[in-house]
C-alpha cells in the first residue's frame, strides 16, 4: 500500500513539475552578454524550416534568418499552408568581444512572438526555438548563398501579408501569378 502511494505521488509530482517548469523556455541574453553591433560578419542568409516543438517531424513551413542591410537582421516564418507569415527583428549576443568564428546567441521578441537560438558561424548552421502567438516551434537552418536562393529570398522578404519590406503599390503585379519572376526585371543585388 505504501509503495502504491509513493508511486502515485511520484507520478503526480512529475506531471505537475513538467507543467510548472516546462523545458521549452525562450531565454533572453544574460547580463554578461553584449550585443553584436551590426550583426554577424558573414551576412549570407540562413534558410531552413520550422517544426512543431512537441512533434518535431511535423514541418510547418520555411524559416529565414537574414540581414536586411545596415545591421538589421530578422527572422521570417512562412507557413506551408499559405497562412500569414511572421517576421520580426533579432539581435546577436556574445560573451566578451565578438569574433566571426564560434557560436553566437540570437534573440528577438515582439508582441506575442519570441525566438532564440545559436548560430554556429564556422559550420554555417542555426538551431533555435520560437513562440509565435503562443504556439511553440523549433527551427534549423543552413547558411546559403543569397545568389543561389535569391529568388526565394526575394519572395520571402518582399511578398506576403507581413513582408519585411513590402513592394510599393506601383510595382508590376506579375509576381502574383508567378512568384519566381523577379529576375525578369531585377538582378541579384536588387537593381
Amino acid at each position: 500500500m505504501r509503495l502504491r502511494q509513493i508511486l502515485w505521488l511520484s507520478l503526480v509530482g512529475i506531471v505537475v513539475g513538467c507543467n510548472i517548469f516546462p523545458s521549452f523556455v525562450i531565454t533572453p541574453p544574460t547580463d554578461d552578454m553584449t550585443v553584436v553591433l551590426g550583426g554577424l560578419a558573414d551576412t549570407e542568409p540562413y534558410f531552413g524550416t520550422y517544426r512543431l516543438a512537441n512533434a518535431p517531424d511535423v514541418e510547418m513551413g520555411d524559416f529565414l534568418l537574414a540581414s536586411c542591410g545596415c545591421g538589421d537582421w530578422r527572422v521570417l516564418f512562412r507557413p506551408s499552408d499559405g497562412g500569414p507569415q511572421v517576421q520580426f527583428p533579432v539581435q546577436f549576443y556574445t560573451v566578451g568581444e565578438y569574433s566571426p568564428s564560434g557560436s553566437v546567441k540570437m534573440h528577438g521578441s515582439t508582441d506575442y512572438n519570441a525566438t532564440d537560438g545559436m548560430v554556429d558561424q564556422d559550420g554555417g548552421v542555426f538551431d533555435g526555438k520560437a513562440e509565435l502567438a503562443l504556439s511553440r516551434y523549433i527551427m534549423s537552418a543552413n547558411r546559403e548563398s543569397a545568389h543561389v536562393q535569391s529568388v526565394d529570398a526575394c519572395g520571402m522578404c518582399h511578398i506576403g501579408e507581413d513582408s519585411i519590406y513590402p513592394l510599393p503599390p506601383t510595382h508590376p503585379q506579375k509576381y502574383k501569378t508567378n512568384p519566381r519572376v523577379c529576375f525578369e526585371c531585377h538582378t541579384v543585388n536588387g537593381q
